[in-house]
């Protein structure tokens, strides 16, 4: 793991942004009443057509403060903070810009002893994401691969932080549902090789009226089901028209650990020049 926190606390993803520990192999995921047809759905929407409505449903730039609790097992509990820039580098006509889809940069400002740390990950179209870390301890910026790593101290990793885009999976629809008091379309989501995801595949029940998702189970790339993310319905909010889940909660089915997300703020479209993202910001605080 990259920049380990103290013992007790496990790994972190957001946005997209969960539980108890009873494993599950990676069937047809049957349970969510798997149809095996898109066709047979009457509003003729697709799984792709519902990821396109769901990705839709953000800024084209944005800042957040977040803060992480996690915990395990033992009730042992750790709180890290970040400050999150996202911004999309896609045209007018949305194709990528010189290949790149979006950027992220992640600073940490608690604990101490991570303030300052933090990663760029540049997410390419048609190669792989460069990604690039700051340790403030080292006081350097070197260029590294985080598929699989945790975001420090957390049960998400940085795929699971990091915002998707359409292109990186290809997507089946399943029966539709009602979960948490809301009904949800049933997405499954088959990540593309060139994606280099740590899942073989996930399953997502995303507000039809919202276009959030409010919860996703994950399987590894063994076919077993590792992880399950939940977002409570009511603590989704709307913020200069974009709706946003405040809270999440990421459970590991593995090591029983958890991580709670909440969403400090969040600014949308703020003024964000292309240099934000330039690997030497990473130096500058």
């Amino acid at each position: 793991m990259l920049l380990p926190l103290p013992a007790g606390a496990l790994l972190l993803s957001i946005l997209t942004v969960c539980l108890p520990g009873v494993l599950a192999s990676a069937g047809p995921a049957r349970a969510l009443g798997d149809t095996g047809s898109e066709s047979a759905h009457e509003d003729g929407l697709s799984g792709r057509d519902i990821y396109d409505r769901l990705l839709a449903n953000r800024f084209e730039a944005s800042e957040q403060t977040v803060r992480l609790v996690s915990g395990d097992r033992g009730g042992n509990e750790q709180e890290s903070r970040m400050t999150v820039l996202w911004k999309s580098f896609r045209d007018e006509t949305g194709a990528p810009r010189r290949g790149v889809l979006s950027k992220t940069r992640i600073l940490y400002t608690h604990p101490f002893d991570l303030r300052f740390s933090g990663y760029l990950i540049v997410h390419n179209r048609d190669r792989a994401d460069d990604q690039f870390v700051y340790l403030a301890s080292r006081r350097r910026v070197r260029r590294v691969r985080l598929r699989g790593e945790a975001v420090m101290g957390t049960d998400f990793s940085f795929e699971d932080v990091v915002p998707r885009e359409v292109e990186d999976a290809d997507y089946r629809r399943l029966a539709d549902e009602t979960w948490d008091g809301r009904e949800c379309y049933v997405v499954e989501i088959t990540p593309r090789p060139e994606s280099e995801s740590e899942y073989s595949r996930f399953v997502s029940r995303i507000d039809r009226e919202r276009m959030v998702v409010l919860h996703t189970r994950y399987w590894s790339s063994a076919g077993v089901e590792v992880k399950e993310l939940k977002a409570p319905a009511a603590e989704v909010e709307r913020i200069d028209g974009i709706w946003v889940p405040m809270r999440a909660e990421m459970r590991h089915l593995l090591t029983g650990g958890y991580t709670i997300l909440h969403v400090e703020t969040m600014t949308g479209n703020p003024p964000m020049p292309d240099a934000e993202f330039d690997p030497r910001r990473l130096e500058s605080h």
